[in-house]
């Protein structure tokens, strides 16, 4: 392949890219309007509902913020009851951070504001994309 042809893919790709990262924060946007809660304390109910819940460190590196930023978060998402802290049994210093039920009724919410038809036709691109870009990395 000549150097131009590679150039060429490369910009190809980066467009791509960039584009699909501005249609990730189009939908971000979209989920938190008319919503109180920012932005990232939304994804963060989010990774929750995920994961089942996450360690401070893990939402720290996951954000890439200081382990203050995330136990300044998490009390304002405990305050509106929608998370709650628990330590957990084998090591009681290790607190993990859960989705209350108010928490779980918020992220369906959240949810809501896409017709079904849209949520299963977004679920169906996704899965499409990462399991193509899964055959590359």
């Amino acid at each position: 392949m000549s150097e131009n042809n590679q150039l060429h893919n490369v910009e190809i790709i980066m467009r791509e890219m960039l584009e699909i990262q501005q249609k990730s924060k189009m939908f971000v946007n979209l989920l938190s309007e008319g919503e109180s809660l920012s932005q990232n304390q939304l994804i963060l109910l989010l990774q929750l509902k995920i994961n089942g819940g996450m360690k401070a460190t893990e939402i720290a590196e996951f954000f890439s913020v200081t382990p203050g930023a995330v136990t300044s978060m998490c009390d304002k998402l405990e305050k509106l009851e929608l998370v709650e802290r628990l330590r957990e049994k084998e090591d009681r210093r290790v607190v993990k951070m859960i989705l209350t039920n108010s928490g779980e009724l918020k992220v369906q919410d959240l949810f809501l504001k896409f017709s079904q038809e849209k949520l299963i036709d977004m679920a169906k691109v996704l899965r499409e994309v990462n399991q193509l870009m899964n055959k590359i990395f």
